[in-house]
């Protein structure tokens, strides 16, 4: 088992690492954070044909070049909480950054004379796509220009044709630098519509201070989850987490092609009982719940403690297994500024403004050239398991992403049940 993971006090320097990084482990996580999609890849229009004139004589006249489009905004980006990078009390103390505001935000704003309205409006997938799956199934702009989904959400707005594609000569830093792992996926293998935000793992994190003063014992499975309290324990509203790990608890391989409709249900059997005592299942609200010391223990996602948890608020890798997964960056069709949402895709893809965000935030960064900047930000960052995840964490990591339709509908059955929704 892996020690866990402490959020640190101070921004440069401010970790406890806990554990060294293998190269091999690396790039064996970020090729397995891509998964496998079961159902055929989406179809998305083609483009127009080559006009008649495409192979003319080289006497006629070219066609004028296209006029570069201006930066428009405010730029409406919605993302999920503790997933920018975020003044640091030394920043506002200098007056450096304003409090409350991402260094990444500020210098795009500087750069291309454009506000952007950031803001932490996503919690779990399914609750956000709903409240603009009204305007995408209506063809009417969403209200956001730029939004960051996981694999397998990113992977349906693209099918449906709710993604606006993207210009290649804008955000020419993202083809540039993605990493090659990430590259080629069936859902988007031309990454016309989307570009990776950032990767990470679901596990399990706890209150110290709540288990020393409760005569609890530091949690390093999955299963210890169900020793603690049940209403100071919460779960994922993302069910591909909670299902996932709650398989791997079981001894179930959470492998898509391989779990069955009655796997999920022993899932669901073994989960109802907590229920029954107080389990509650949230998105990012765990980091609210944990600062109120209203919850102890949860399944997480990896950085999250880490970059906005107390001190005494830890991540485990369990010995279980972690489960892995990618959010991407996507322009919901009819955004109103989409070349500012590109020019933003392409910001955040300069590996010095990719460190910095990752360096933050605690997640693998998807771009090139980021991994070598981290470590001039701070030198001991290699260290660190959740932004190089080692070898031994890596063996373990499972993808619970793409599912069949009919497991999918069995297992939103099944947790619609178990949160009473």
């Amino acid at each position: 088992m892996s020690d866990p993971i402490q959020r640190p006090g101070v921004r440069l320097g401010r970790r406890a690492f806990l554990q060294a990084s293998g190269a091999a482990g690396f790039a064996a996580f970020l090729a397995a954070c891509t998964g496998t999609k079961t159902s055929p890849s989406p179809s998305p229009a083609a483009s127009a044909g080559a006009s008649a004139g495409a192979s003319s004589a080289p006497s006629e006249a070219a066609a004028s070049p296209t006029p570069i489009p201006s930066p428009t905004g405010p730029l409406k980006f919605a993302n999920w909480p503790a997933y920018i990078d975020q003044a640091t009390p030394a920043d506002e103390a200098t007056g450096v950054l304003p409090a409350g505001s991402s260094k990444t935000l500020v210098d795009f704003t500087a750069k291309y004379g454009v506000d952007v309205d950031y803001e932490e409006k996503i919690g779990d997938n399914p609750t956000f796509v709903e409240t603009i799956k009204p305007a995408l199934v209506g063809n009417l702009p969403t209200g956001w220009d730029l939004m960051v989904l996981t694999d397998w959400m990113a992977a349906k707005i693209i099918a449906n044709g709710w993604a606006e594609k993207l210009d290649p000569s804008v955000v020419k830093n993202c083809v540039a630098n993605l990493r090659d792992a990430l590259k080629n996926q069936v859902w988007d293998p031309g990454n016309d519509y989307h570009y990776p935000w950032q990767s990470g793992m679901t596990g399990v994190g706890y209150n110290t201070t709540a288990f020393s003063d409760n005569g609890l014992t530091a949690p390093t499975k999955i299963a210890d989850l169900w020793n603690v309290p049940s209403d100071k324990v919460t779960f994922l509203t993302e069910a591909r987490d909670t299902f996932g790990l709650a398989l791997l608890k079981l001894g179930i391989d959470p492998d898509p092609q391989t779990v069955t409709t009655d796997q999920l249900q022993q899932v669901h059997d073994d989960i109802k009982p907590l229920v029954d005592k107080g389990l509650r299942f949230t998105g990012n609200e765990y980091l609210q719940d944990f600062g109120q010391k209203r919850t102890w223990a949860a399944m997480v996602w990896s950085g999250d403690l880490a970059s906005s948890g107390g001190e005494d608020d830890l991540f485990v890798f369990p010995d279980e297994g972690t489960m892995i997964w990618t959010d991407n960056m996507l322009i919901p069709k009819g955004a109103a500024n989409k070349y500012t949402a590109e020019l933003m895709m392409d910001f955040v893809y300069d590996p010095p403004v990719a460190a910095q965000i990752a360096d933050y935030v605690y997640y693998v960064s998807p771009v090139k050239g980021a991994a070598d900047e981290i470590k001039k930000l701070d030198p001991d960052a290699a260290t660190n398991p959740l932004l190089f995840p080692p070898d031994d964490v890596v063996a373990k990591q499972k993808n619970f992403q793409f599912l069949s339709q009919e497991l999918e509908d069995k297992m939103n059955e099944l947790f619609a049940d178990l949160a009473g929704v």
